[in-house]
């Protein structure tokens, strides 16, 4: 089979470091990859994740600092003086080491040089061209989250073939997960008010894809987000 061109995008970027983090540890012996390599990806993949998902926040804030600023510069005299804006607080969850793309190319390069390698891990771990017709149980579902005005959560996702994507949520200190929502296109926004409503609140969410109401593949992993009362 032919090799999978390396991802252009954010999201296929996301689909293959998440899916290369839930399985190499598998194939290490096998394939004689060191732990190096396998901690490199996992903690790779979770700040890809983080990196995508602070960065509407960092959006939504700049949007708010240019309203403030103007407000201030041209508002009227009379009106209630607006609340500065809160910038969020940039914290990648693991050690930064600069270069996620060119390091996990160097990690792919190394499994495929080995001697142990065959399409069928390639497969596995999303490496070869399989046409179109990837096996349901290899696929992990990813989500991309972005908190709206009103306590939402806009989630973003791909489908990969599969007719929709069932995603769980909640909240800091809750034990149990519970459905936020099952959503055949992207994006879906998840709509319920904050506890208590009127501060924020952070939130967990994961996914998993569905075909014919039945779950297939992979969850993904745990994705945060803060809300915006």
């Amino acid at each position: 089979m032919a090799d999978k061109p390396f991802p252009q995008d954010e999201s296929g970027i996301n689909l293959l470091l998440q899916n290369l983090a839930a399985k190499l540890n598998s194939y290490k012996v096998v394939l004689g990859i060191t732990n190096t390599d396998v901690t490199f990806i996992s903690e790779a993949a979770a700040n890809y994740q983080y990196l995508i998902n602070i960065t509407p926040q960092v959006s939504d804030s700049k949007e708010a600092f240019t309203q403030f600023k103007g407000d201030y510069i041209n508002g009227d005299a009379n009106d209630p003086v607006p609340a500065a804006p809160v910038f969020p607080s940039i914290s990648v969850p693991n050690p930064a080491v600069l270069g996620i793309v060119p390091g996990t190319k160097g990690v792919i390069k190394r499994i495929k040089a080995s001697a142990a390698y065959t399409d069928t891990i390639g497969e596995d771990l999303g490496l070869v061209d399989t046409g179109g017709k990837e096996l349901v149980e290899n696929l992990t579902a990813a989500l991309t989250l972005k908190a709206l005005s009103n306590s939402r959560v806009e989630v973003s996702f791909s489908k990969q073939g599969q007719d929709a994507m069932k995603v769980m949520f909640k909240r800091q200190g809750d034990a149990a997960w519970s459905l936020a929502g099952i959503y055949t296109s992207s994006p879906g926004v998840h709509d319920v008010a904050n506890v208590p409503p009127d501060e924020p609140e952070s939130r967990e969410y994961k996914g998993v894809l569905l075909k014919k109401n039945a779950e297939v593949g992979n969850e993904s992993p745990a994705y945060t987000a803060v809300t915006t009362p």
